[in-house]
C-alpha cells in the first residue's frame, strides 16, 4: 500500500454505464473525506454526466466517447492543458484504453489484471490489488491502493426539488413500485410475461400502483409495450420519457424497484429504495444492488448447475451463464415472495 501523501489534484476516469458511475461515488466520497483539499476531476461522457450533475466538490470534464482517430486527436489536444497528480483509470476497454496515454498524470492506476481487459495492464503504471469482490468495492479498490481506509460506502445524488416534486405528482396509492424490466442484453431480461404476470399478482395482493422505468432504447420501449398489452392491471408507462434526475427521483419516491442486472437498480439503493434484483447469469455478490437487507432473487447458481453443469463453488467470479433461458429460472412466486418482504419491513418503520 501507498504511502498517504495528500495530492493536489486526481483526475477519475469512468465514462459510463449509469450503474458504474452511481457505484464509484463512494470512492470519490472516501477520497473527499480523506483529502478534503484535493481538487477532483472526473472524465466522464456526455451521455451519463446528466445523472451526477451537481455532486458537490467535483470538477466534470465531460467528453463523448471517441470514436475516430479524429475524436482521439481532440482528446490528446484537450488533454494538453491538464496535468494530474494522480489518474485513477477505472474503465479497462479498448477505446478507453487508448485515451490513457493522452491524461498527463505523475501516477496511473488501473485495474488489476482480473478486472482488466484489451490490454489495459500497458496503459497504466500501477494495478489495484486483485480480489473477488462486488463492482463498488473493486471501484473502493482505487481508494485503499491510495491509502485510504474507508469502511462505509457512501452514495449520494443531487436532485432538485422540481424533480422530487414531479416523482411525488406521478403517486396515486399508498403503495406504489417502479419496475425496470430491461436489461442490456436480453439474456439478462426476464420475460415479458413473467413481468405481467407477476404485476397482475402483486395488483391482486396489495392494489398497488405500478410505473414502468427505462431509457429511449427501441428494446426498452418494446419489452415496455409488450408488458402493457399482457397485463390486466393498469400501468404507468414512462419508458423513455424521462430524464436522468427525474428516474432518480422516481426511484426515490416509489416504495421498491424491480429489475435485473441494469444501472437503474445502483440508482435506486443510491435513492435509499429498496430494490428486488432478478439474477440469473451473473452472480448477485458480484453486480447486484448493494443494500440491506438483500431482497435479490438470486438463481444463479441453479443456471451454473443446469446450463453448464458446474457447481458454484466451482464458478469464476465473473462467470456468465450465457443462456436464454437462465433468466425462466425465476419465478413469479419468487418475486412475490420478496416484494412481501419489503412491504413488511416497510410496515415495521
Amino acid at each position: 500500500m501507498s504511502e498517504l501523501i495528500q495530492p493536489k489534484n486526481i483526475a477519475f476516469f469512468r465514462l459510463s454505464a449509469l450503474g458504474d458511475v452511481v457505484l464509484a461515488i463512494p470512492l470519490i466520497r472516501a477520497i473527499q473525506k480523506q483529502w478534503p483539499d484535493c481538487k477532483i476531476t472526473w472524465i466522464i461522457s456526455s451521455a451519463v454526466y446528466p445523472l451526477l450533475e451537481g455532486l458537490e466538490g467535483i470538477e466534470f470534464l465531460v467528453i463523448k466517447k471517441p470514436k475516430t482517430i479524429k475524436d482521439y486527436l481532440a482528446l490528446r489536444h484537450l488533454f494538453k492543458e491538464y496535468q494530474f497528480d494522480i489518474l485513477l483509470a477505472a474503465q479497462a476497454s479498448f477505446r478507453t484504453n487508448l485515451i490513457y496515454p493522452f491524461i498527463n498524470a505523475k501516477r496511473k492506476i488501473g485495474f488489476d489484471n482480473g478486472r482488466a481487459r484489451d490490454l489495459h495492464s500497458w496503459f497504466v503504471k500501477e494495478q489495484i490489488e486483485p480480489r473477488d469482490e462486488h463492482l463498488a468495492e473493486g471501484f473502493m479498490g482505487f481508494a485503499k491502493k491510495l491509502g485510504i481506509e474507508n469502511k462505509k460506502l457512501s452514495w449520494e445524488l443531487s436532485v432538485s426539488d422540481e424533480d422530487k416534486a414531479w416523482a411525488k405528482q406521478q403517486r396515486t396509492k399508498t403503495k406504489y413500485i417502479a419496475i425496470n424490466a430491461a436489461a442490456s442484453k436480453s439474456e439478462r431480461t426476464w420475460s415479458a410475461q413473467n413481468y405481467a404476470s407477476f404485476i397482475d399478482a402483486a395488483f391482486e395482493k396489495y392494489s398497488l400502483q405500478v410505473v414502468l422505468t427505462g431509457g429511449p432504447a427501441k428494446n426498452e420501449i418494446d419489452l415496455a409495450q409488450q408488458i402493457q398489452s399482457l397485463a390486466k392491471t393498469p400501468i404507468n408507462n414512462l419508458v423513455g420519457k424521462t430524464k436522468h434526475k427525474q428516474i432518480a427521483a422516481l426511484l426515490g419516491e416509489v416504495d421498491c424497484l424491480i429489475a435485473p442486472d441494469t444501472g437503474p437498480a445502483h440508482i435506486a439503493v443510491a435513492m435509499h429504495t429498496p430494490v428486488i434484483g432478478l439474477y440469473a447469469v451473473a452472480r448477485s455478490g458480484l453486480s447486484g444492488p448493494y443494500q440491506t437487507p438483500d431482497y435479490t432473487v438470486d438463481k444463479y447458481p441453479q443456471a451454473l448447475k443446469q446450463f453448464l453443469g458446474k457447481e458454484f463453488k466451482e464458478a469464476g467470479w465473473h462467470e456468465r451463464v450465457h443462456h436464454e433461458s437462465a433468466m425462466d429460472l425465476i419465478t413469479v412466486e419468487d418475486v412475490m415472495v420478496q416484494l412481501d418482504k419489503v412491504f413488511q419491513s416497510l410496515q415495521s418503520q
